[in-house]
């Protein structure tokens, strides 16, 4: 038989890269990774399907995707940073996005960790062959549309895989009674860029959510915007924590002996300080459902501010749209050229076999089957996902390094994952903790609090800040929050700036004299069962 006449000729091969390990995604997440990758030695290649670094944080004109023209991390410097690399001093304590993406970008170039990532190149497949990941990826161009232009495929054979492309992935879409009929222009928070690029400037405009992003859309809209109307839509109410409390950064309250307390207990000593700054969130037509520490933070200088000067109008769930009148659940209605929906994000992995998108993703709702937020128990230590969990209370770089420094030691073989079983039992235990305290939404499903959850991974390869060992420390390692660089004082790669940095950072009035009330109550407490003993015997 003549092979020739039913075989094309000349089928050029798929350039194939062998690699210890590959990482999916160049923003915070991947890029730890990779930097973790070479401080263990372990040759690595970063796929990014944009042509820069960053991610969510580096703002794009005309592509979907990235923060706001307007957007400030809302977690202080201190909390939201790579734990070798603190920010510089003239940094404010909430960075704008461009200096967010600049200390991205220095991060990267610092740790020469550019020279290891493949730019313009998207995921197309991950498969594991014969022990090997197989990841097949496609060159892609961006057609200045908001799309891409795809071309030749690649294959990168890897015995390691982290995926960090993150969870704000793909944006949940929600639909309303009469939404066909609307007159205006209705857009996700993602296409959001600025009220003159949004062309709303002059226009009545209409916000649904009540979370960062939705809280940043209705602020810039009523402030630098001058939109005419500003109306925001919410169906579960919110607690607004300002920036700052009694002159300190909020997250700087987040501290271990706050977390160590009974969360309704936290609860309400949070809820008081609240309302003692802003009064109670009823009195703005805020009304939420759920107490303060049921979800996740809306951070906020601003918001109740614009309320109360008449700019943004407080309105409960939508009913029903008809024409340009949306009418909502309390019976008021507004008109309305433009709606942006700023209502989340679905984690998306479409590059996984639904075989293996079954043993890491619940289907139908945003919960993940990992432990601790990083490994299927099916799937053993080889594949790993970066960045998959949401902070409570503080800024998820930290979380996301934290896991990723867990994975290199697991790929160098100084430590192992437990058995299966463990793994299971602990996954149904953490989901159950976090069905009991959070009010339940897609939101809140991957929920953690920074400094519990680094400290309990970090405990695995031994970096969980000893008290012990660092005395001169102790006092606010456990009322102060310490940043990033707590959790490089010990274990692997230590950093031997990481003291200086904690020192750096200061504790809060309130933290500071609340420990001096404990230490003389105690103090107290002593003399008084010694002077009874003593009466005694």
């Amino acid at each position: 038989m003549n092979f020739s006449s039913v075989l094309p000729l000349n089928v050029p091969k798929k350039p194939v890269t062998r690699i210890s390990a590959c990482v999916i995604g160049a923003g915070i997440s991947g890029l730890a990774t990779a930097k973790c990758m070479q401080d263990a030695g372990i040759s690595c290649i970063v796929t990014e399907r944009s042509d820069e670094v960053g991610g969510l944080w580096t703002f794009r004109e005309k592509v979907p995707f990235g923060v706001m023209r307007c957007t400030h991390i809302n977690v202080s410097k201190h909390n939201y940073c790579f734990s070798d690399f603190p920010f510089p001093d003239d940094v404010p304590d909430y960075p704008h996005h461009s200096h967010m993406s600049k200390y991205i970008v220095d991060y990267a170039k610092h740790f020469k960790i550019t020279e290891m990532i493949r730019f313009q190149t998207e995921v197309k497949n991950v498969e594991k062959k014969d022990g090997e990941w197989h990841v097949t990826t496609v060159k892609v161009e961006e057609d200045g549309k908001g799309g891409y232009i795809r071309s030749d495929e690649e294959l990168i054979i890897a015995k390691y895989v982290a995926i960090a492309t993150g969870h704000h992935a793909k944006p949940s879409v929600v639909k309303f009674e009469g939404q066909e009929t609307f007159k205006g222009e209705i857009i996700h928070s993602v296409d959001y860029k600025d009220p003159v690029t949004n062309r709303m400037v002059g226009n009545r405009v209409l916000v649904v959510g009540i979370g960062n992003s939705a809280v940043d859309v209705a602020t810039d809209c009523a402030s630098v915007g001058r939109c005419k109307e500003v109306h925001l839509s919410t169906r579960s109410g919110a607690w607004i924590v300002p920036n700052y409390v009694f002159g300190f950064p909020v997250d700087h309250y987040s501290c271990r002996a706050f977390l160590w307390l009974p969360w309704k207990f936290a609860n309400m000593i949070l809820e008081r300080v609240i309302i003692m700054i802003y009064g109670h969130p009823n009195t703005w037509k805020l009304n939420p459902k759920m107490k303060a520490l049921q979800t996740q933070p809306t951070v906020s200088p601003t918001l109740i501010h614009l309320i109360q000067r008449g700019y943004i109008q407080m309105h409960s769930n939508i009913r029903n749209m008809d024409g340009k009148t949306v009418n909502f659940t309390d019976g008021t209605s507004a008109e309305v050229d433009h709606a942006v929906f700023c209502t989340g994000f679905n984690i998306d992995l479409p590059y996984l076999s639904d075989d293996v998108k079954s043993k890491v993703l619940e289907e139908g709702t945003n919960k993940i089957k990992l432990y601790k937020n990083v490994f299927s128990p099916e799937l053993d230590h080889t594949l790993a996902f970066i960045g998959f969990l949401q902070p409570a209370s503080g800024g998820l770089l930290s979380m996301c390094e934290t896991q990723a420094r867990w994975f290199v030691e697991l790929c160098k073989g100084n430590i192992e994952l437990p058995p299966q079983l463990t793994m299971y039992s602990a996954i149904n235990e953490d989901q159950e903790d976090c069905d009991k305290r959070y009010y339940a939404s897609a939101r809140h499903t991957i929920q953690k609090d920074p400094i519990v959850y680094c400290d309990e991974v970090a405990s695995f390869f031994g970096a969980k800040p000893e008290i012990w060992r660092h005395p001169t420390l102790a006092w606010k390692l456990l009322l102060g929050t310490c940043g990033s660089a707590q959790y490089r004082l010990q274990g692997p790669h230590k950093w031997n700036k990481a003291h200086q940095t904690v020192k750096s950072i200061p504790v809060t009035d309130l933290m500071h004299y609340s420990g001096l009330f404990l230490v003389l109550l105690v103090l107290f407490m002593a003399v008084f069962v010694y002077r009874m003993l003593s009466c005694i015997f």
